[in-house]
């Protein structure tokens, strides 16, 4: 049991890297998942009531900011309602169109075409597409900076845990 909830736990951590840049599934909830896993394996790896609170508080935080940073950043940048709902939609497209850097470049053109057909000028949607952008890349760099460290903690615990396990067998 301890092996399989290990493998699981891997597979979580790795799948939480992974989706703090691909946004079908929300990477910080998959690498949470890992340190409930984690939890299970023993004694050894353990976390204490307030590790799971502050890792839960600070991964529900960064889901909000995953949805909010890059519409306020198009809303800063003179973004039109039009140009939010467009970079939305290019994030999406980036991700399920085959387009080379599709998930660079969707919030980009999508808040760009949003903006241009809210009736902002080329100019203005420009710059509302780099808020967009910028957003979009504070937000992914946020959750691929959760999923790294709580996943780097756990496999520090795991790795504590299965060296002692090797130990113990000599």
């Amino acid at each position: 049991m301890e092996a399989l909830l290990i493998i699981l736990s891997i597979l979580l951590i790795a799948g939480g890297v992974i989706f703090s840049i691909l946004p079908p599934i929300p990477g910080p909830l998959l690498t949470y998942g890992a340190l409930i896993c984690t939890h299970f394996v023993s004694n050894e790896t353990e976390f204490s009531t307030s590790s799971f609170v502050i890792w839960g508080i600070i991964g529900i935080i960064i889901l909000i900011a995953d949805f909010a940073l890059p519409i306020a950043a198009t809303k800063r940048f003179g973004g039109t309602k039009a140009g939010v709902i467009g970079g939305m939609i290019g994030m999406v497209a980036g991700v399920l169109l085959p387009i080379p850097f599709g998930i660079v470049l969707g919030p980009l053109l999508g808040a760009i075409i949003g903006d241009l057909y809210g009736g902002n000028r080329i100019r203005s949607a420009f710059k509302s597409g780099f808020g967009s952008f910028l957003g979009f890349l504070v937000a992914t760099s946020l959750k691929l900076f959760y999923s790294a460290i709580l996943g780097g903690i756990i496999a520090w615990k795991v790795g504590g845990f299965t060296f002692n396990a090797i130990i113990d067998l000599f």
